[in-house]
């Protein structure tokens, strides 16, 4: 176990010093060549920490007067006081190994690790008490983050920040250019597999597998990609030979999705280099084959060839605020001034993206946030700009928990906003 700590110390720190999850997560598996079964007893350790770090953080400021220098001792007594809050492992066991790893890293450090967690499990019902009067700590999201949401959304705050805190369910979408959806049905109810059928090609399973187990996943059969993701596709009324532009494509999802249910006629762009291997990794899984352009969407658009497109899908960097239960880092590495950085970064994005659509073709803006000033104010502002669009009235499937054109996280989707927006 201690050497399971220690990673996912390491790990927890780069991320809490700023570094993206996924990549400190997949850069530190290829160095180390860690075993699969390994990793996912580090992951779990981690996301784990992550996900309660408001609580944990709290704890070692109320039983510790001065915090060690050494950030690695640090994140490894973060990791053992979730391990005991969430009663993973016996108490002893998780102390004794935590002490054993904080002794790999500096032997002046073991008494101190060993003090903070056993004055822990002494003092644990009362600090528990403690912890309910302190939202930081309870909901475990920075206070602005909180603030936030508490003023947007009055009534259902306490579950949106709930689910933000919840193990995101495993939704697959069916690529139809491969096998029906009854076709699929039948494959994974002959492995007994638990599943809901959420509508178009959209699948829940009830109880998350890995993908090795997933039947026809390397074959290009399956994506996963969440529900709420893949209404995009059906919202932007594609139709057969129409051209289409994916503005902000990476990983791809939506494009591949896009050229599942319809022959268009698809030009995917993403500006960072290593994010277009991602788009060209989906489509040769899944057999698809569409031009993908390395290029960034800005106002005059070099890259562009001057033919207007009929549907344009902005899927807009954001806070990613709606899906913080699949990248828990996001809690804790956005900043309140992030906001503005984004509103305005989605605002000549969408200026950049509108020109190069036909007159009565439309313009699908997305992103996976729920903070208002990167969703309802960008369009606002952009129909208030742009004398030339309209607002298209979007009818969302029963099944979806959405407010304005807002998704609200829920078992089924994550929390992204949609607007439609056709060219005069």
């Amino acid at each position: 176990m201690k050497e399971a700590q220690l990673t996912a110390a390491k790990i927890v720190k780069f991320v809490l010093e700023g570094n993206n999850l996924n990549k400190v997560l997949q850069k530190y598996s290829n160095e180390h060549k860690i075993n699969p079964k390994d990793l996912s007893q580090i992951k779990d350790l981690v996301f784990g920490t992550l996900r309660s770090y408001g609580k944990t953080k709290f704890i070692i400021k109320n039983l510790v007067k001065k915090q060690p220098t050494n950030l690695l001792i640090l994140a490894l007594i973060h990791v053992a006081l979730f391990q005991l809050i969430s009663n993973r492992s016996n108490s002893y066991t998780v102390v004794d190994q935590a002490v054993s790893a904080s002794n790999m890293v500096n032997r002046r450090h073991t008494s101190f690790t060993n003090g903070v967690l056993r004055n822990f499990l002494r003092k644990k019902i009362k600090i528990f008490k403690e912890i309910e009067k302190n939202e930081e700590a309870k909901y475990s999201y920075q206070a602005w983050w909180i603030n936030q949401i508490k003023k947007e959304y009055p009534k259902s705050w306490k579950d949106i920040l709930d689910i933000g805190n919840s193990h995101p369910a495993l939704i697959i979408r069916i690529n139809l250019k491969k096998i029906s959806i009854n076709g699929y049905i039948r494959k994974i109810e002959e492995k007994n597999i638990e599943h809901i059928v959420l509508g178009n090609e959209a699948i829940l399973i009830k109880n998350p597998i890995p993908l090795d187990s997933l039947p026809g996943f390397y074959e290009g059969e399956v994506s996963i990609q969440d529900y709420g993701a893949q209404l995009a596709s059906h919202l932007l009324d594609l139709k057969k030979n129409y051209s289409v532009l994916d503005a902000c494509a990476a990983p791809g999802g939506k494009a591949c999705h896009m050229t599942e249910i319809e022959e268009i006629k698809l030009t995917a762009v993403e500006v960072d280099k290593q994010r277009v291997q991602k788009i060209i990794e989906n489509l040769n899984r899944l057999g698809h084959s569409f031009k993908v352009i390395n290029a960034e969407i800005k106002t005059g658009n070099s890259w562009w060839d001057k033919k207007l497109f009929d549907r344009i899908l902005l899927d807009a960097p954001c806070t990613a605020s709606g899906i913080v239960r699949r990248h828990i880092d996001i809690k804790w590495l956005r900043r309140a001034n992030d906001l503005n950085y984004f509103h305005e970064k989605q605002f000549e994005l969408l200026r950049a993206s509108w020109e190069l659509l036909k007159s009565k073709g439309k313009l699908l803006y997305v992103t996976c946030s729920i903070f208002e000033i990167e969703n309802r104010l960008v369009i606002d502002r952009f129909l208030n700009d742009e004398k030339t669009a309209n607002e298209i009235k979007i009818k969302f499937p029963k099944n979806v928990n959405v407010d304005d054109n807002q998704l609200l996280p829920s078992l089924f989707h994550d929390g992204l906003f949609y607007a439609l927006l056709q060219k005069k």
